[in-house]
């Protein structure tokens, strides 16, 4: 399979993976073949690309780390949640922040959060993540594909996956990895204070004509909604707290400080919890590596470079550290480019990732430097070391 930009899908190409919508609705099941009424359909709902069957490729596998079922129903829960919380607080939601918390505190709307059986059902939820990912050591599929009117959910799933993909290489213990999943799938609840955070308003509002002071609310109230629901679970309502925070101490609500480090001080209560910095590096990952409007998503070589470059001040280092090491930089089914060699300018996908020599994988050449097609050529760069190959998100 290839992943391929609507624009350049043609009418009788066959869907190779099952387009799934804001709320976990399959759009088009994978196996259909397209039609001009489909296209335009994707290109309606916003969807940048798509993966498609093509006969140079299709021996390519794009390993997902969790199924579509369980991506579907996660998917669906979150919007029921967010769905009930913008009924339960219509009346406040525009108001002030410290009303907002007030009414948040009434005894009828939390009783009404702790009775809701969205939530109840998220625990289960990261548990069957945590099922999926339990022999999965890298991130190995490529950015999920999704629509412009995405804003929250897939990206609240995307996190709590590779949150718990960090979790689980520092060897996190069962029961924090579980408040670590739902912590990072809840982060942005928040935001439905905001802005219209489940219909794509956010997105596609000019960010000068945002209110920002409102936005820096976010985590805030979605701390206070959840205490509000479940003050007991202290560390997953903190996620949603200090997601924003910052090594540096210049992050917000609080300005916490911290220690660039996996353990955890004895002194001191100020610092930002270790489950929350997962998340806050989970976070940046998939902000950087989806295509959302304004900002087209950076290929993993790139999104690693920035990673670097936020640890330290923004990111816990040792963290990022470890995230890096699980990041592949050329995975299976990106598109390349060659960068040396007697194959220059010619482009064409990866085909098998190498783990052990990470910049080396088996790769297919299926355009020459005129982005003609050609018969493909398989060449294994662990054994052809003068060719160099960059990644690329074809427009």
């Amino acid at each position: 399979m290839i992943r391929l930009p609507t624009d350049l899908l043609q009418p009788d190409m066959i869907l190779s993976k099952s387009v799934i919508d804001e709320r976990g609705h399959v759009l088009l099941r994978q196996g259909v073949y397209l039609t001009d009424e489909y296209i335009s359909t994707l290109k309606r709902r916003g969807f940048a690309s798509v993966y498609i069957n093509d006969g140079d490729t299709d021996d390519v596998i794009i390993e997902d780390i969790i199924s579509d079922e369980v991506q579907r129903k996660a998917q669906a829960n979150l919007a029921r949640i967010f769905d009930f919380i913008e009924q339960v607080s219509a009346d406040f939601s525009n108001n002030q922040s410290d009303e907002v918390i007030a009414a948040l505190r009434d005894t009828g709307v939390a009783d009404s959060l702790r009775g809701h059986s969205g939530f109840k059902e998220l625990g289960g939820l990261v548990t069957s993540l945590l099922d999926e990912i339990f022999e999965t050591e890298m991130l190995t599929s490529i950015s999920q594909i999704r629509s412009y009117d995405d804003v929250i959910f897939s990206h609240s799933i995307n996190v709590a996956v590779t949150a718990l993909m960090i979790g689980k290489r520092l060897s996190i213990n069962h029961q924090d990895l579980k408040r670590l999943g739902v912590g990072a799938m809840l982060h942005d609840i928040g935001k439905i204070f905001t802005s219209s955070a489940t219909t794509g308003d956010q997105q596609t509002t000019s960010r000068s004509t945002i209110d920002q002071n409102r936005l820096r609310e976010h985590p805030r109230l979605g701390y206070e909604l959840l205490r509000a629901r479940n003050p007991d679970a202290v560390m997953t309502n903190h996620v949603a707290l200090q997601h924003h925070e910052r090594q540096d101490g210049l992050g917000f609500p609080r300005g916490l400080r911290g220690t660039n480090t996996i353990k955890r001080p004895s002194y001191g209560h100020e610092n930002i919890l270790l489950i929350s910095e997962i998340a806050a590096v989970a976070d940046m990952y998939d902000i950087l590596s989806v295509d959302r409007p304004g900002h087209t998503a950076l290929t993993p070589k790139q999104v690693a470079n920035t990673m670097r470059r936020l640890a330290g001040c923004f990111l816990n280092r040792e963290i990022v550290e470890h995230f890096l090491s699980i990041l592949p930089i050329l995975p299976a089914g990106i598109n390349i480019i060659v960068q040396t060699g007697r194959y220059e300018g010619y482009q064409g996908i990866v085909v098998q990732a190498n783990n052990d020599q990470p910049e080396q994988p088996l790769i297919r050449l299926l355009y020459d430097r005129h982005d003609e097609r050609i018969t493909p050529i398989d060449l294994d760069l662990a054994r052809d070391q003068s060719i160099k190959v960059e990644a690329i998100l074809r427009q």
